[in-house]
């Protein structure tokens, strides 16, 4: 008897439907299942396969579950029914509790929910079939370390539902790092659309996909063997380079190994302490090894995890100490993140600073890395690798966090992105599986101001997307960092997803995702505009001058331009005469805008060609 890896040891089952316990076997066998009271039995068809469904559960557990055949025998312990929802899209929603641990833990550290539980899909994915049974994963509880492999923005959602309803949650994890929409969407999908066919096909080709990952994984060491050897040479500190910004004039374009070098001073009181000595050296791109007083304590080996790491308090000295950086830039624009954290926190809450200037040397100049070929990105290599397998499993609606990687073509977002909602619908064959999903968080990649509006316009394709039936999108921008493409604010989305969730789903209340222009009143100098509202408008600083309104004119230039709060309903914004574009919080990171609901939900963005 084979059963999927879903099926197991404290799972969370929906309630209040049937739900099916199914498998392979022998065929012709006779399949017995008890849960409490009762007694089900069916028998395998040619296939072998097999399926019991069970009774309509109320909301609760712990109950067991025992099958069997004469072939195996499984008891499945510790199993609740609740409410299940499927986490999808790429790291956002991916990105686990102990990614933002150190801003969380004060809240999170005692937290023991066994009732709020996740299943982690293994990361797998198939060009050739659309796979059966799941192999490997576990269902974990918000409990001790588990926890912080949960999804931030997953669990501060299923948080939120658990204690209004008072009942089971269980996440399916199904969320990957970098994943566009058509890694999530079927091959009769992508045929029928006609983007990515002739990627499909080559994916297809098994002896190209293991030649090509053979090759970029050697192309990779081989690089990384050079980096590293660079280092064993002697250096001389020949430059000064200021922490943190990116690199400018000549190591702009640089590609190869750093070093650099940096003293600090200890005094004998800040060595009498027991506890964590903690470094924070923000974001490095690209990859890091790092030293203090000649001892490893830490390295990454790509750019956007925050770097943090605890530093034995052994490995530090009374006086004069060092840290080193090995630094590695593997496709130029170099540079440590500004804004972020670069100091040692020592146990007693001293903070020493890192920035300002350390010592450095251009170590091995090397040729430029290319990305790898990540086939979880491909075309419908997961839906066949994940989803399919988890068909069966019922579920009470999704959560949806995805866009980053599909901005490079913006402008078919909502062509894509509605297609994979009615393709979930249909293979979960659920036409109204509630469907809620979030809009990008504002970024630009460590640069002020943000020019860049590809991300506004994959926004305004999302907001497309609401003429899908009961779906719900849940704005983000607001809750975004320039200088991180994942914001750490995972609770205000979780909270905000909840919300959609109490409306669209429990029907417990109406979701207002922000204020919304619906009527414009164009005059020479001036513009009157008018904002569909659940509350009075606000402005999150107090005042009732509204920032975050720019102008386009006749030649194409773009200034900011001054607006103010002219009811509770209503802004104007000055303008004058050669003006043909009004935009509010249309840039990849509008982090000026400041125009909210009274329930403090951000205004939508908008880009207005002029009335004549």
């Amino acid at each position: 008897m084979q059963i999927s890896t879903v099926l197991g040891n404290g799972m969370v089952l929906q309630r209040e439907v049937q739900n099916p316990v199914w498998g392979y076997t022998r065929p012709g066998e006779k399949v017995q299942l008890i849960i409490g009271e009762h007694h089900l039995e069916t028998q395998s068809d040619k296939d072998g396969y097999f399926e019991i469904l069970l009774p309509s559960m109320k909301a609760g557990g712990p109950w067991e579950i025992r099958l069997w055949d004469t072939t195996g025998r499984y008891v499945f312990q510790d199993v609740l029914f609740g409410d299940v929802f499927l986490l999808g899209g790429q790291s956002n929603m991916e990105l686990p509790l102990s990614w933002i641990w150190d801003q969380v833990k004060e809240e999170l550290a005692e937290i023991r929910n066994e009732q709020i539980r996740m299943f982690d899909l293994p990361k797998e994915y198939d060009f050739l079939k659309k796979r059966e049974l799941l192999t490997q994963g576990k269902w974990v509880s918000a409990c001790g370390k588990d926890l912080l492999a949960f999804s931030a923005a997953g669990y501060y959602a299923a948080a939120e539902i658990h204690k209004k309803e008072n009942i089971p949650i269980g996440l399916l994890q199904t969320a990957v790092g970098g994943t566009p929409v058509k890694a999530w969407v079927s091959e009769e999908t992508i045929r029928r659309q006609g983007y990515y066919e002739e990627e499909l096909e080559r994916c297809r080709d098994e002896k190209w996909v293991e030649n090509t990952i053979a090759f970029e994984t050697e192309r990779e060491q081989c690089w990384w063997n050079v980096a590293k050897a660079s280092f064993e040479k002697e250096i001389r500190y020949h430059d000064v380079i200021n922490i943190p910004g990116f690199f400018t004039g000549d190591l702009k374009k640089y590609i190869g190994s750093i070093s650099l070098k940096k003293e600090f001073r200890l005094q004998e009181e800040d060595l009498q302490i027991d506890g964590i000595v903690k470094l924070y050296l923000g974001a490095i791109v690209d990859a890091d090894i790092v030293y203090i007083n000649g001892i490893k304590v830490g390295d990454t080996t790509f750019r956007y995890p925050p770097r943090l790491y605890e530093v034995d308090k052994s490995v530090l000295h009374e006086g004069i100490n060092e840290i080193v950086i090995h630094m590695f830039v593997m496709r130029e624009n170099g540079g440590f993140m500004p804004d972020k954290a670069y100091e040692l926190v020592l146990p007693q809450g001293r903070h020493i600073s890192l920035m300002g200037e350390w010592e450095a040397a251009t170590v091995e100049r090397m040729p430029y890395l290319p990305d790898m070929t990540f086939f979880q990105y491909a075309a419908t290599g997961l839906y066949n690798g994940m989803l399919y397998p988890l068909r069966r499993q019922k579920i009470k609606g999704c959560f949806f966090y995805q866009g980053e990687s599909n901005t490079g073509v913006a402008d078919r977002y909502e062509q894509e992105f509605s297609a994979m909602i009615g393709e979930w619908r249909s293979l979960w064959n659920d036409p109204s599986l509630p469907f809620i999903y979030v809009q990008l968080a504002g970024f630009s990649d460590g640069i002020l101001p943000s020019t860049q509006t590809d991300w506004a316009v994959l926004r305004s394709e999302q907001l497309k997307a609401e003429h899908n039936k009961n779906v719900c999108m849940v704005q983000a921008y607001d809750l975004g960092e320039y200088n991180d493409l994942h914001p750490f604010d995972k609770k205000g989305v979780g909270h905000r997803i909840a919300l959609a969730c109490d409306s669209l789903i429990y029907h417990n209340s109406v979701f207002f995702k922000g204020p919304c222009a619906v009527d414009f009143a164009w005059h020479r100098d001036f513009v009157e505009i008018l904002f569909e509202t659940d509350t009075p408008l606000t402005v999150c600083d107090g005042t009732d001058r509204v920032h975050g309104f720019q102008t386009v004119d006749e030649t194409g230039r773009i200034r900011n331009v001054e607006a103010k709060l002219k009811s509770e309903n209503e802004v104007r914004v000055e303008i004058d005469e050669r003006v043909k574009v009004l935009m509010y919080a249309w840039n990849n990171y509008p982090g000026q805008a400041n125009l909210y609901s009274g329930s403090h939900m951000p205004a939508v963005p908008f880009c207005r060609k002029r009335e004549e």
